[in-house]
């Protein structure tokens, strides 16, 4: 931080590049409690500097690795270092809802209130969320269309978006993206340079600058539609040989902060080779090149599984309980959670858009409501 000044606060003497690394140790509700203290305080943790500086500190941290697991009825965060550790959240959204993803601490979520959807933006660190109208409420009234969603982050303009994909099957084969800024607060239509039909409703793989989703093109060919916000475009690209020959299945993730396929197949029951493949990605040259990093065994098979930040896989063997096992150490823990809708990379941050308000106590509204006494009272 160029011609950093001196806190006049309760640490005389210490400039803003001093306070901030120590301020960047402490954990996010105490950091909260500390901006109540000093102005000086509040505008140094609420500065883009520290923001960053916290993010890079905190996800450097394996111990700081979360995933917040959507079950359908209770929601939970949890440690990848300590998997029996259930953290309850203090949601913004009391009805159902589906998780589009996670970048910087901040979750994007879908839901419908009173018939009309919604996105929501929630920030579980500071306990802070922003809500906002989905663009076209029934695109498939006119045409129809498969419609799938986005979350991602540009850097270049420290602007957080989201995006929803109208692939139109009938008539002339076209794509609209609805892009929505956080910087702006708006909405606006982009026409995509690609016809693509994307594998799921939402996206695959969330990294900085980039999100992806397993697509479909014209040919019927399975490729990874990786959306570069900086250009706000999509660039196509085809798997590794090896992966649609040999591997039976696969999944897209964010290997350690980098955009990677993790490649399934097994001989036999009992004994699995996890691929690891990454992708080195020139944006200028419209050009791209896969590395296969690392190939892992282990002695079971896999019914389902999904891909982790930190290398991490999370593992559901119908009928038994799902469990986190890391391919590095082959150690494995069971999640005590049964079924898994969805699973999304977390990590704490102090992030904050504009439009944020705070989230009410919902888990004081659901302890009085689960009180048959207080119930009654009511």
């Amino acid at each position: 931080m160029n011609n950093a000044r001196r806190i006049t606060g309760g640490m005389r003497g210490l400039n803003d590049e001093i306070l901030g690394v120590i301020f960047s140790r402490l954990p996010v509700k105490t950091l909260m409690r500390m901006k109540c203290l000093y102005k000086d305080y509040s505008e140094l943790i609420s500065s883009p500097w520290f923001i960053n500086l916290y993010s890079k500190r905190f996800n450097s941290i394996p111990d700081n690795h979360c995933i917040f697991v959507q079950t359908g009825e209770i929601n939970r965060l949890i440690r990848i270092q300590y998997p029996g550790d259930l953290i309850k959240l203090n949601e913004p959204c009391t009805t159902d809802y589906t998780v589009i993803g996670s970048i910087n601490g901040l979750i994007c979520l879908v839901t419908t209130i009173d018939s009309r959807q919604w996105i929501c933006l929630w920030n579980p660190a500071i306990n802070q969320y922003k809500m906002f109208r989905v663009h076209n409420e029934n695109p498939q009234e006119k045409r129809k269309c498969d419609i799938s969603m986005g979350f991602g982050y540009d850097k270049d303009s420290d602007d957080y978006k989201v995006m929803r994909i109208l692939s139109y099957k009938t008539g002339r084969p076209l794509t609209i993206l609805e892009i929505y800024s956080t910087n702006s607060e708006c909405w606006k239509e982009v026409k995509s340079n690609r016809r693509l039909k994307m594998s799921t409703s939402f996206c695959n793989v969330i990294v900085e600058g980039f999100t992806v989703w397993v697509a479909e093109d014209l040919d019927g060919d399975i490729v990874l539609a990786s959306f570069v916000w900086s250009k706000e475009k999509f660039f196509i690209i085809a798997f590794p040989e090896e992966v649609i020959l040999t591997s039976q299945n696969f999944v897209a993730t964010n290997y350690h902060g980098s955009f990677a396929v993790l490649a399934y197949s097994s001989p036999t029951k009992f004994k699995a080779r996890i691929d690891v493949w990454e992708i080195e990605l020139d944006i200028a040259a419209e050009q791209c090149k896969w590395i296969k990093k690392n190939t892992f065994h282990t002695d079971f098979g896999l019914s389902t599984h999904w891909g982790l930040t930190g290398g991490d896989i999370v593992v559901e063997n119908a009928p038994n309980m799902p469990f986190l096992f890391n391919l590095t150490t082959k150690q494995r823990w069971e999640l005590g959670i049964n079924p898994i809708l969805s699973l999304t990379n977390y990590t704490q941050s102090l992030v904050s858009i504009k439009g944020f308000r705070r989230v009410g106590n919902q888990l004081k509204r659901k302890r009085k409501d689960s009180n048959p006494v207080r119930a009654r009272l009511n």
